[in-house]
């Protein structure tokens, strides 16, 4: 059976804090990036909405616990993925940039966010 977990995403020098979150039900979570507290800096924020973005998509089977894949991605201003290399435990990896592929990533807020953005690292590491 397949479960949802949540997927720890690092971008260049910003990264988001994930925990474990187990499912019985093949049903994406509905997480709502733009309740996050107003005080959080633009980068942390659109961390997290990238992070939703793709877990709604990121599908896991059990043996992918406990292993890893990195995935360097290149983004366009519009927040569509045009460039995806993994490199870690091969299904994990497999998974993870269908997951990227298929996730409605929001386009940065500004041309700062994206400069930040536009070539990323992507930490995936069920638990």
């Amino acid at each position: 059976m397949k479960k949802l977990a949540s997927v720890c995403l690092l971008s260049l020098l910003f990264a988001s804090a994930c925990s474990p979150h187990k499912s019985t039900s093949t049903k994406p979570i509905e997480l709502k990036p733009a309740e996050v507290a107003p005080f959080v800096d633009k980068p942390t924020r659109y961390v997290r909405e990238i992070q939703a973005a793709i877990q709604r998509k990121f599908f896991i089977e059990d043996d992918y616990r406990g292993k890893t894949c990195e995935i360097n991605i290149k983004m366009s201003k519009d927040g569509k993925v045009y460039g995806v290399q993994g490199n870690g435990y091969p299904a994990l990896c497999e998974a993870a940039i269908k997951a990227i592929k298929n996730a409605d990533i929001p386009a940065p807020y500004d041309d700062e966010t994206y400069q930040q953005f536009k070539q990323a690292v992507l930490l995936f590491q069920p638990s």
